[in-house]
C-alpha cells in the first residue's frame, strides 16, 4: 500500500531539529576543515621526523659498515685473505668494537648465527628465526625494519666473503629505534591533544559567530513568520552589507512592493465601496417603484442608465488609480518633449470650445525625456479636461513645457475661476472636490489619478492658483539624462496658436 501521508519537511532554520539548522552545518563543515588541516599536519610531522629518524639510522649504519669493511682490509694485510676466514675475521671485528647504545651486533655463517656483541641488547635478535633468514639471504648491503621485544629495529645486512673460505658469512648491524620512536610518538600524541583542544576551542568560537551570522536569517525566518495580510509593516534591520545584508535588504524591498500592493488593494475597494454604492442604490431604488406609466418608465430607464455610465465612469476611473500606483506600471521610453506637448495640445483642442494654446520652450539638447508616454499623455489630457470644465467657452487654456538641468515640466494653465488655497491642498486626494466643484471630474479622481502617475515618474504634481485668476497645474518629473551643465538655457520663446 502507498503511504499518501506528506512527508516531513527538513526542519533547516525554520524548524527545530538542531542538527539540520544552518548554524549546525556551518559549524560541522568549518570543524571539519580544521579537523583534516590538523589530521594533515599531524601526519606529515609524522611522516617527516620518521624519515629523518630512519635517514640519520642509516647513516651511522652506513659508517658501521664502512669500519666494518676497513677493518677485513686491515685484517687482510691489503688485497689478502684474512687467516683464519669468515669466523676469525667475525671473532676479532667483535672483540674489539664496541656498539654503541642500543645497538647489536649479530653474525651469521652458512644461514646460521654465529656469535653477536658481548653486550646485552634490549632484545635477542639472534633467537629470531625469521629475521636471521631474512637477513642471510641479503646478497648485497640491505637495510630494513623488524620489530622486536624492545620495540622497533633498524637493521643493516651485510654479505661477507673471505678469500680461500667457502663459508658465507653476513654482519647484521642493528639499532634499537624504539625509544627514538617512542619520543616522536609522544610528540604526536601532545599534538594531537593540542589539536583536540583548538577543535573544541573552534567550536566554541565558530558557535559563537554563527550564531551572529545567522542571527538576521532568524530574524527573516521570524518577520516572515509574523507577516500576515492585514499587517506587514515590519522590517529587517540591516547592520551588514554583506550577502546575508543584501538578502535582508531584498526581502525589505519585497515587503515594501507587497505593502504598496496591499494599501492599492485595500484602497481600491474602500474607493469601490464608497463611490458605487450609491449609483447603486439609486438605480435599485428606481427599478424597485418601477411604474407601469409609460412615461414613468421611461424617466426610470433614464435614470438607471445615467447611474449605470456613471459607475462605468467611476469603475475605470479606480482600475486607472489603481494601476498608475503600481510598481511594474510605467513602460519608459526615450520621449522627444516637443513632440510630447503637441500630441498632447492637438487631442485636448478636441475636448471643447476653447482657445487652446501652446507654450513651452524650446531647447534641442534637453528635448529627450525617458518616461512613459502614455501615460503623461493621460495626466495632462486629465490637465486639460480639468482646465475645460472650469472655463468658459473660447477661453484661454494654455498648454506647455520645458526642460531644466535635472527636471521637466509640464503644465496646463487656465483662465478660469481659480482655486481657494485651503482646497489647494487636497484637491488631489480621492473623491475630494473644491468649492464650485473645481477638481471634479466624474467621481472626482481625475487629479489624483495625476498625482499617481507624477509619483510613479518619482515627480509630483503642483498647483498655483488664486479665486478670479485661473489655475496653473504643473507637473514636474525628473530627467533620466541631465543635459551638460554647461549648456545654457535658451531665453523664452513661446509659441502661441490661436
Amino acid at each position: 500500500m502507498t503511504d499518501l501521508a506528506p512527508a516531513k519537511r527538513s526542519a533547516g532554520i525554520f524548524g527545530h531539529h538542531p542538527l539540520r539548522s544552518i548554524r549546525a552545518r556551518l559549524l560541522g563543515r568549518m570543524l571539519m576543515l580544521v579537523g583534516l588541516t590538523l589530521a594533515s599536519i599531524t601526519g606529515a610531522e609524522s611522516f617527516i621526523l620518521t624519515a629523518r629518524l630512519n635517514e640519520r639510522v642509516d647513516r651511522e649504519l652506513a659508517h658501521d659498515v664502512d669500519a666494518f669493511r676497513s677493518f677485513a682490509t686491515e685484517s687482510a694485510g691489503g688485497a689478502g685473505p684474512v687467516p683464519g676466514g669468515v669466523r676469525a675475521l667475525f671473532l676479532s671485528y667483535l672483540q674489539g668494537h664496541i656498539p654503541e647504545h642500543g645497538q647489536t651486533l649479530i653474525t651469521l655463517v652458512d644461514g646460521r648465527p654465529f656469535r653477536r656483541s658481548a653486550e646485552e641488547p634490549p632484545a635477542r635478535l639472534d633467537i629470531d628465526r625469521a629475521l636471521m633468514a631474512r637477513a642471510a639471504a641479503v646478497r648485497t648491503p640491505s637495510y630494513a625494519d623488524a620489530h622486536s621485544a624492545a620495540g622497533s629495529v633498524r637493521y643493516v645486512a651485510v654479505p661477507v666473503a673471505v678469500a680461500d673460505d667457502p663459508a658465507r658469512g653476513v654482519l647484521v648491524i642493528a639499532t634499537f629505534t624504539q625509544q627514538e620512536r617512542g619520543h616522536i610518538n609522544e610528540s604526536i600524541r601532545t599534538q594531537i591533544y593540542l589539536g583536540l583542544g583548538a577543535v573544541l576551542l573552534s567550536a566554541c568560537v565558530g558557535w559563537i559567530f554563527s550564531t551572529r551570522i545567522v542571527a538576521p536569517l532568524r530574524i527573516l525566518r521570524d518577520t516572515a513568520r509574523s507577516i500576515h495580510e492585514s499587517d506587514i509593516t515590519r522590517r529587517i534591520p540591516v547592520q551588514d552589507r554583506d550577502e546575508i545584508g543584501q538578502l535582508a535588504t531584498t526581502f525589505n524591498d519585497m515587503l515594501d512592493r507587497l505593502d504598496d500592493a496591499s494599501s492599492t488593494k485595500r484602497q481600491f475597494m474602500n474607493d469601490v465601496g464608497h463611490e458605487l454604492r450609491t449609483p447603486v442604490t439609486i438605480a435599485l431604488s428606481q427599478l424597485e417603484t418601477l411604474s407601469d406609466d409609460p412615461a414613468a418608465r421611461s424617466r426610470t430607464v433614464a435614470v438607471v442608465t445615467d447611474e449605470l455610465h456613471r459607475m462605468h465612469r467611476m469603475a475605470e476611473e479606480l482600475l486607472m488609480l489603481a494601476k498608475a500606483r503600481r510598481p511594474d506600471a510605467l513602460r519608459p521610453e526615450d520621449l522627444s518633449l516637443s513632440e510630447l506637448i503637441e500630441e498632447v495640445y492637438v487631442k485636448a483642442a478636441a475636448l471643447a470650445e476653447r482657445r487652446w494654446l501652446l507654450d513651452f520652450v524650446e531647447d534641442p539638447h534637453r528635448d529627450t525625456l525617458h518616461a512613459d508616454r502614455q501615460l503623461l499623455t493621460q495626466a495632462m489630457i486629465q490637465l486639460a479636461q480639468n482646465a475645460a470644465q472650469h472655463t468658459a467657452e473660447h477661453a484661454r487654456i494654455w498648454i506647455g513645457g520645458r526642460a531644466e538641468a535635472d527636471a521637466v515640466e509640464l503644465w496646463v494653465k487656465d483662465t478660469g475661476h481659480g482655486i481657494p488655497l485651503a482646497d489647494q491642498r487636497r484637491i488631489f486626494e480621492r473623491f475630494t472636490r473644491a468649492e464650485e466643484s473645481r477638481g471634479r471630474t466624474g467621481a472626482g479622481l481625475g487629479l489624483a489619478i495625476v498625482k499617481a502617475i507624477a509619483e510613479a515618474h518619482h515627480g509630483r504634481i503642483e498647483v498655483d492658483s488664486a479665486p478670479g485668476q485661473g489655475a496653473t497645474f504643473t507637473l514636474r518629473i525628473p530627467r533620466a539624462d541631465p543635459a551638460d551643465p554647461k549648456t545654457k538655457k535658451s531665453p523664452k520663446n513661446p509659441r502661441q496658436t490661436p
